[in-house]
């Protein structure tokens, strides 16, 4: 460890990614207290967006049964409920960056077939609005990505598409609201379509609005598959 690395540990102390203790100067992102909850991740996956599902041979989440995807597949992590919930929290709105580096390296390993199978040649993280990054301070699903990457040895772009409205928070909204808040809040630049496969990198996944609305505007400049990772998803509903 260098110097730097250890003065900066001092002041600023890692944290477990799982019950936000501090873990101080040792390696890892999660305390040894924590390190059996990881189990979260095991379970059945709808076979469309990666929502977990209650049993395999349902095989398709009651979304996926029941509406069309732009994107073409789609896988979260873990699911958001309990302690990840709390985790994501803490991630988004109140400076734990760091996590990023567990959620990216999760995302990398549990996915690590599906990666393999959809071969994407580029990773993109959805955009934030500007002044809500700047507010922040990051962007979480910029971090997932960078983190993700890094994993994989893929490259990132966050040149190719801009959120370029501010629009009002999902988790108010319904289906078809949310569909309607994303109406012309991204915009994908031409080169875009350069890039024939691309895996779309986020934080939570819900009901799949705002992956169509990327995937939308990335196939409109050509790019023949969009991918969907993202760190936690929402259960079958």
């Amino acid at each position: 460890m260098k110097i730097s690395e250890w003065i900066l540990g001092c002041i600023y102390p890692a944290r477990c990614v799982v019950c936000d203790g501090v873990i101080g100067l040792k390696s890892g992102n999660v305390c040894p207290g924590c390190v059996e909850k990881l189990s979260v991740m095991e379970g059945f996956h709808c076979g469309y967006c990666g929502k977990f599902i209650d049993r395999e041979e349902e095989e398709y989440c009651d979304d996926c049964r029941r509406f069309c995807h732009i994107f073409d597949e789609g896988y979260g992590v873990f699911p958001y409920s309990g302690w990840v919930k709390d985790s994501m929290m803490r991630f988004k709105f109140h400076g734990r960056k760091e996590y990023g580096e567990f959620y990216g390296r999760a995302m990398a390993a549990a996915g690590e077939g599906r990666i393999r199978r959809w071969k994407p040649q580029v990773i993109i993280p959805v955009p934030m609005y500007r002044k809500k990054e700047r507010m922040r301070g990051y962007n979480q699903a910029d971090v997932l990505a960078r983190n993700l990457g890094k994993h994989t040895e893929l490259p990132v772009r966050t040149d190719l598409v801009k959120r370029v409205h501010e629009t009002k928070p999902q988790k108010e909204l319904t289906r078809d609201m949310r569909r309607k808040n994303l109406a012309g809040a991204f915009a994908v630049e031409n080169h875009a379509g350069s890039y024939s496969r691309v895996l779309l990198v986020d934080d939570i996944y819900t009901t799949g609005s705002t992956a169509d609305a990327v995937a939308s505007g990335l196939k409109q400049k050509g790019v023949n598959s969009v991918f969907v990772m993202t760190a936690c998803t929402g259960h079958g509903f």
